[in-house]
């Protein structure tokens, strides 16, 4: 859903407030505050991916990955899976996956990703393993 605003002082306002207009041209990263607690890292990464996530198949297992093109957000997810306990890969054309049999089952029951189309099709992948 996009909202617009017509008051040029409420923009101005949001803008002091910390809100930017172009996520990736501002390179917005995660707030800080995110990384206290555990149950906040995994609420951040369930809604990560759940909107810039991804479930494939490979030749020989299954893989989940995380795309966005600002780079800082990236950095900082890497750092959160890595708290989480998860091996992340590097960061790579804006992209970072999971790939290990361990970590994907781990993410799938801790994380508890609400898209139910990547549930689906990890679980038909899970069937045909």
């Amino acid at each position: 859903m996009d909202v617009y605003f017509g008051s040029v002082e409420l923009i101005k306002y949001l803008q002091a407030d910390g809100f930017v207009t172009n996520k990736v041209k501002e390179q917005v990263d995660i707030p800080r505050w995110i990384f206290e607690r555990p149950e906040w890292m995994n609420s951040f990464v369930r809604g990560f991916f759940d909107t810039d996530g991804s479930v494939y198949r490979l030749r020989f297992g299954k893989q989940v990955s995380f795309t966005n093109k600002s780079l800082s957000l990236l950095i900082s997810l890497h750092k959160i899976l890595i708290a989480l306990g998860y091996n992340p890969s590097a960061i790579s054309a804006n992209r970072i996956y999971l790939t290990r049999r361990g970590n994907l089952d781990k993410f799938f029951s801790e994380v508890k990703p609400a898209n139910t189309k990547h549930c689906r099709r990890y679980q038909y992948f899970c069937v045909g393993t």
